[in-house]
């Protein structure tokens, strides 16, 4: 086979997208040998791995990771891990969506605009009345991580170690971590899964206080075993603040760097959703996820072999040309604008998909009813060094108030 880029270099993980667009052009799915996985880059190959979970199974733990100043990228498996919700395939899949889905359903979500709202407000006024300041730290940290402990079940007074459980958790998947933060960040998530089953053998299970009320009973029931409730609230928790964080901050980057846009969103807030969706197609949230096959089948033309380990990349399905016109521009008026994959498809779309959206809906709305300019002052955005996420590490604005 043909040696294909690194696309998991520094240079490739700050702007990704010209290196995956010429690896699409020449084919939508390459074997990288030095990682032992395939890259799946086009919208109909990915489109085609999510329609068949038998074959595709979601049942894979993967970590990529990278060795301190070198590119040199491996994948491993995980064996020790809890399956659950994003590794999990039917009939377990099944059974632990259908525990929570409800919670996070769109009449649900409808009900969260008080909450939310009550995250979101102080934290863009203290940004507001300092001039601006950073957007990330100031807002996408805070808030997804917040709504998410409210909708769980949580103490308000452990919110604040509920984000750094989940940096950490982040960090352990980034591949770039240092052997210590490795470390670190391993310890960081054992003790959190140890204090979510603590909350979930202290919750009452017939007294709904949230999602936790909902984990218990399963676990009380037996549907679920605790270490598999502790580690489905892990997930819940730090994919979901993870997402949410990262479309936040591209949301508002988006806007911030485009007086037209700005401009258009201001005298009509009623097409926010519509920013929404585009931020999340142009920057998903998460660079890709693991799928490996159950037998020897074809993709897009190449042969996989049983076992095969595949990274689906989002980032690069929904910039592929032959679906979306003009795939790098904000388009408000596209005819399908959730027709990309940031939030997955078939089975495993996200659950959070409806609260990430409402959460980006009213922060950019917020921003916008209290000030009359938001002007970046970063010249080139900077992201997390992450093999997985996709997320600005920080966004400085410049505002005047309304």
């Amino acid at each position: 086979m043909k040696t294909v880029p690194d696309v998991f270099s520094p240079e490739a993980l700050q702007d990704p997208y010209p290196l995956l667009e010429r690896l699409r052009v020449a084919g939508d799915v390459h074997f990288l040998a030095d990682q032992q996985v395939y890259v799946v880059l086009g919208f109909e190959a990915i489109r085609t791995v999510l329609a068949d979970p038998q074959t595709y199974s979601s049942n894979l733990v993967a970590v990529l990771s990278a060795a301190a100043g070198s590119a040199t990228v491996s994948v491993a498996e995980a064996g020790a891990g809890v399956d659950v919700l994003a590794t999990a395939d039917p009939p377990a899949h099944t059974a632990q969506r259908a525990l929570v889905m409800s919670r996070f359903s769109p009449r649900a979500v409808a009900e969260t605009s008080e909450l939310i709202d009550a995250a979101i407000a102080p934290a863009v006024a203290g940004l507001v009345a300092a001039g601006g300041g950073d957007w990330m730290a100031a807002v996408a940290h805070r808030v997804p991580v917040q709504v998410i402990g409210e909708l769980i079940g949580l103490p308000r007074g452990d919110h604040q170690q509920l984000t750094e459980w989940s940096d950490a958790a982040i960090d352990l998947v980034s591949g770039v971590a240092s052997p210590d933060r490795f470390g670190q960040a391993a310890l960081a998530v054992l003790e959190f899964a140890r204090y979510l089953g603590e909350r979930i053998d202290q919750a009452r299970p017939d007294n709904d206080t949230g999602i936790l009320s909902s984990v218990a009973a399963a676990v009380a029931s037996g549907t679920l075993t605790r270490d598999q409730g502790a580690m489905l609230l892990v997930q819940l928790v730090t994919a979901g603040a993870e997402s949410t964080a990262s479309l936040l901050g591209t949301a508002v980057r988006l806007v911030a760097r485009d007086e037209h846009l700005q401009a258009t969103l201001r005298a009509e807030p009623d097409r926010i959703a519509a920013l929404v969706e585009e931020a999340v197609r142009i920057e998903s949230p998460f660079r890709g996820h693991f799928r490996v096959t159950t037998a020897p089948t074809r993709l897009a033309g190449v042969e996989l072999e049983q076992g095969a380990r595949l990274m689906l990349m989002w980032g690069a399905s929904n910039r592929d040309p032959r679906i979306f016109e003009h795939p790098e521009r904000v388009d408000l008026d596209r005819a399908q604008p959730k027709l990309h994959h940031s939030f997955g498809r078939g089975i495993h779309f996200c659950l959070g998909a409806h609260l990430a959206r409402k959460e980006a809906h009213q922060a950019v709305l917020a921003l916008l009813d209290a000030t009359a300019t938001v002007t970046p002052r970063d010249r080139e955005p900077a992201y997390v060094p992450s093999l997985i996420v996709r997320r600005l590490a920080h966004l400085h604005l410049s505002v005047t108030p309304a």
